[in-house]
């Protein structure tokens, strides 16, 4: 389930229902001002959906100031909204749908097969997938992002902050990559690479290099 505003942003502020229960996910590109009338509007045109319910509230990396969590609260509270907890992946890393075997933390998890439209894949290390990833599938690893395969949803490596983090795939056409606090879109109309191709970060930006 999710719920997107367009009219204020071509961003998504996204709702999901999530196994730890519904989830607001505020991006971190843009000023906390900004996705507050978002969210404000949003709610406004879905009052009788969320009204009342408890949610959580996934930051990222955004830190807020005290200021900034009362104007949330405020924000949600006209709607009878209260928030449940922050940050619900950094928490609790789960795979819906397919549950593969599962090492120890900071480990490394293997996934045969392809992660489908949906499909989220999150793990506290190091994920490799033996297979594709569709759009609207998502990887979230605080390690190493590496695809055996067509990588063409989401990944996101170094989801704690690690900054040497790397995404690795045999080809490499992403609707989205990010590694730490950087992200960067696959431009409209790009092809994939040739061949295998590893992004990384170099100076504040994430660069893709032929392996």
């Amino acid at each position: 389930m999710s719920v997107a505003t367009n009219s204020l942003s071509s961003e998504q502020l996204v709702f999901k229902g999530l196994k730890q229960g519904l989830t607001l996910f505020i991006p971190e590109e843009k000023a906390f001002t900004y996705w507050l009338g978002v969210l404000d509007e949003q709610l406004e045109r879905a009052k009788t959906f969320f009204q009342g319910g408890s949610i959580l509230v996934e930051l990222g990396d955004r830190k807020l100031s005290p200021s900034e969590l009362s104007d949330l609260k405020a924000v949600l509270a006209k709607y009878q909204m209260t928030i449940k907890a922050f940050n619900p992946l950094a928490k609790k890393l789960f795979s819906p749908r397919t549950k593969p075997e599962e090492p120890e933390p900071g480990g490394v998890l293997l996934f045969k097969g392809t992660v489908r439209n949906g499909q989220r894949l999150e793990y506290n290390g190091d994920i490799v997938v033996k297979g594709d990833v569709n759009p609207g599938g998502e990887l979230i690893a605080t390690g190493d992002i590496i695809v055996l395969g067509v990588l063409r949803g989401i990944a996101h490596a170094g989801v704690r902050g690690n900054l040497e983090a790397e995404i690795i795939a045999l080809t490499l056409a992403p609707v989205q990559l990010r590694i730490a606090h950087i992200y960067s879109r696959a431009p409209e109309g790009m092809e994939a690479g040739q061949g295998p191709e590893i992004a990384h970060i170099k100076g504040e930006t994430i660069v893709v290099e032929r392996l």
